[in-house]
């Protein structure tokens, strides 16, 4: 993943100072931009098999670019006729770049693998071609759309210190239930919200690349590193806040292909928790969940902690399949105790194509 996202998405937080945006604001979603990771079906053929079409990538234009619409997904053919040989698995939502029309088919291009049987020997190849897929099974961005069914779906889940990751993604178990909800419910409650993160980021400034947090017996301090030719080594840090309650300060801070939130403890300077986003704080302060969007995965990725005589403790982390937040301040927790979040479809989150803010939808998430 490049660096230039991730050094964008933290500043915006930081250098913008936290201010308020809306679903509509179109500062948040519209730079993003994924390549289309399409995870290839393996052909198996022997030597007289069908061949596909092979394309030339550089000169084969681009006609027009639709995503799939067919809630079950579809597979590619490699000619326009249902009799085909299917090629490659496309989900739901996911992006196809059209270079024909034919008749009730879409000619597409797509990067394919074949494992082929010749003289008994196994061989590889790999190349460019055009399959097809039905035109009933494509359409426009817009039509893309959540369900309840797809908001729990995760393809890792992080708990009692082991990882696991799921290729083609499952239900997680426990620990959070979601419901979509609707726009006017989402701003009603948003009237309730709770935050207990104060952004008082002119309290303490930082000069010459040093950040100094008052602690009992003097100052913890971050000082960046970000000397041209070292990228790899970058660490850059701003004061964003601090939580009263808490008794922690808390610092963004800006790395090499990644990022984090820590909150340090004002008395002894002890880093107590590392954040993948701003913290968000149940009214009733027993829960922080953190959530962020992740460009290099097309996830959103979510962590909860469980709050204990004012200590952190956490829970589980999990990285969500088909939705992602919409920005900062479209994340809070109502007085209901339970946390509300604007957000769309990864196909959406994660596209460059304008005006996909408009349609927002909204989650309500409540722990278990």
């Amino acid at each position: 993943m490049k660096r230039s996202y991730f050094k964008t998405q933290s500043l915006l937080f930081v250098l913008l100072g936290l201010l308020l945006q809306s679903c509509n604001d179109p500062s948040s979603k519209l730079n993003k931009e994924v390549q289309n990771t399409v995870e290839l079906d393996t052909v198996y053929a022997n030597e007289k098999a069908e061949v596909g079409k092979q394309i030339d990538y550089d000169n084969t234009p681009v006609l027009n670019k639709v995503y799939v619409t067919a809630r079950d997904g579809v597979y590619s053919k490699q000619q326009p006729e249902e009799q085909s040989a299917p090629v490659t698995y496309y989900e739901y939502g996911q992006p196809l770049q059209v270079i024909e029309v034919n008749g009730n088919w879409l000619g597409i291009r797509e990067r394919v693998l074949k494992k082929i049987v010749r003289n008994g020997s196994n061989m590889e190849s790999t190349g460019w071609e055009k399959m097809y897929v039905p035109r009933n099974a494509a359409g426009k961005l817009s039509d893309i759309t959540l369900l309840t069914k797809d908001l729990n779906i995760i393809v890792s889940l992080d708990a009692n210190g082991k990882t696991v990751y799921y290729e083609k993604g499952t239900t997680l178990p426990g620990y959070l239930k979601m419901e979509l909800i609707d726009k006017q419910t989402f701003y009603l409650k948003k009237r309730t919200a709770v935050s207990y993160f104060l952004a008082d980021t002119n309290t303490i400034r930082k000069e010459n690349g040093v950040i100094r947090l008052p602690i009992h017996n003097g100052f913890k301090q971050y000082q960046d590193n970000n000397k041209p030719g070292v990228e790899d080594n970058t660490q850059e840090y701003n004061y964003v806040g601090q939580i009263d309650f808490l008794n922690t300060y808390v610092i963004a801070g800006l790395y090499w292909e990644s990022w984090d939130y820590k909150l340090i403890n004002k008395h002894s300077g002890v880093q107590e928790v590392s954040l993948n986003a701003l913290p968000n704080i149940s009214h009733d302060r027993r829960h922080l969940i953190s959530i962020s969007d992740n460009g290099y995965t097309g996830t959103a990725d979510l962590e909860l902690y469980n709050i204990k005589n004012n200590k952190v403790r956490k829970v589980m982390a999990a990285s969500f399949k088909y939705w992602a937040p919409v920005n900062a301040s479209g994340i809070f927790w109502g007085i209901d105790g339970s946390l509300y979040v604007a957000v769309l479809p990864s196909s959406k989150a994660f596209s460059p194509q304008e005006n996909v803010l408009n349609s927002c939808q909204y989650i309500k998430i409540r722990v278990l």
